[in-house]
């Protein structure tokens, strides 16, 4: 719909205020999406390593890695609020950090640790946090964003993220 022609789409808002958390895959594909590459950047909290890795997704699905797959040309909102958390709080972050998306609402919840499945030897699963704590790095340093996120303008009324006429009349009014 974004794409179809002569839309009058201009500005997109991704709605993460009640994202608990779940799949980094389908984190890094919406972050490739918007930011083109995806920064993924981890530390272990137990031996203290750092790794970064960045992500392209083929969002449109035509086999191809190229520019038709960044929504570069719009402005992006992304709502947060204290329910953002885990990777409800990475794409925030890293939103934030590269500065091409406004961040609206209320400080994200934080977490950043990733699950680790496990099991017992009679085959009982579970999750626990894991030692890897998403992280995102600038000007040669890693940066932890268990804290949460808070975003460039607050929204003081819970009513105003989900009313879509307001919410509307107050991104036109900041373009």
């Amino acid at each position: 719909m974004i794409y179809r022609k002569d839309s009058p789409i201009q500005n997109v808002v991704i709605d993460l205020s009640c994202n608990g958390g779940g799949a980094v895959d389908a984190a890094l594909f919406v972050m490739s999406w918007v930011l083109g590459e995806a920064p993924f950047c981890v530390k272990n909290t137990s031996t203290g390593a750092f790794s970064t890795v960045l992500y392209r997704g083929d969002t449109n699905l035509d086999r191809q890695f190229d520019s038709m797959d960044e929504v570069d040309d719009k402005n992006i909102f992304c709502l947060i609020s204290p329910l953002s958390f885990s990777c409800g709080n990475l794409v925030p972050a890293v939103f934030k950090n590269s500065q091409k998306v406004t961040l609206l609402g209320r400080t994200s919840g934080g977490g950043s640790c990733t699950v680790q499945p496990m099991s017992t030897a009679w085959g009982s699963m579970f999750q626990i946090s894991g030692p890897s704590r998403m992280s995102f790095f600038k000007n040669g340093s890693f940066y932890d964003i268990d804290q949460g996120v808070e975003p460039d303008i607050y929204l003081s009324h819970l009513s105003s993220f989900y009313d879509r006429e307001t919410l509307t009349k107050f991104i036109n009014g900041l373009i």
